[in-house]
């Protein structure tokens, strides 16, 4: 019960109804929540209470991420917006995992605010790669360390590490169709709610059109240069021929 909120992220959708968890923080119904100013996301529609403010540090998940020593501000900030996504948004229940019930699964991150995460952290000590399976929860109370805290920058290589690691298979780094924790987010999972399911890629995942269509373009690029210098050793125009 400990770690069922650490689980906070990553890319499977296994359904496209925004709702709240079944858990007991949160609220049946989503509705709106203007105090809401420690998750101001998610305001508008909320599956948390405005009162979270006051739970923020005492939540299961910060018991893990605080194991080391209090966090620096810009790193805890992370961690925080994790929270808020898991306790405060409807769309978190896109990703609930279909086996373990409050967790997420596949959660997809873009690799700009796992690279971010990263660099906020990385002077931060920490004692678990996974905060999922590494802490110690015998005593049902306080979450323990089994090894030695070292810095983030030595748990982790990257952020792609660190968001992959931290929690599991909660999080999955990708270039686009990918959340940022931030008003983006809402375009994003828009465009997955509208998308036809049987037109999404392996895993679940949209397929990164911009992505693919950046390196048609190299390809094409390259080709039209290869072509170019070979025409130079030759007797043509310079320019590609059509046969």
């Amino acid at each position: 019960m400990l770690l069922v909120a650490v689980v906070l992220l990553c890319g499977t959708v296994r359904h496209l109804e925004a709702t709240c968890q079944a858990h007991g923080s949160h609220k049946a119904t989503p509705s709106p929540e203007p105090e809401l100013h420690d998750c101001p996301l998610y305001a508008k529609n909320a599956c948390c209470t405005a009162d979270i403010k006051d739970k923020m540090n005492t939540l299961p998940e910060a018991e893990c991420w605080n194991r080391c020593g209090l966090l620096s501000t810009k790193c805890e900030q992370f961690f925080k917006q994790l929270s808020c996504f898991y306790r405060c948004s409807p769309d978190a229940t896109i990703w609930a995992s279909p086996n373990l019930p409050n967790y997420l699964l596949n959660v997809p991150l873009c690799q700009s605010f796992c690279d971010q995460w990263y660099k906020a952290c990385e002077n931060d000590q920490t004692c678990t790669r996974n905060m999922n399976s590494d802490l110690n929860t015998s005593n049902h109370t306080r979450a323990t360390c089994t090894s030695e805290c070292i810095p983030y920058n030595k748990m982790y290589k990257d952020g792609k590490d660190l968001c992959e690691s931290v929690a599991g298979d909660s999080f999955k780094v990708r270039s686009c169709n990918c959340l940022s924790l931030d008003k983006n987010d809402e375009r994003v999972i828009k465009t997955l709610m509208q998308e036809d399911s049987t037109k999404t890629g392996f895993n679940g995942e949209l397929p990164c059109s911009e992505k693919r269509s950046t390196v048609n373009k190299l390809r094409l690029s390259i080709r039209k240069r290869s072509l170019f210098v070979e025409d130079i050793d030759g007797s043509g125009s310079g320019f590609p021929t059509t046969e």
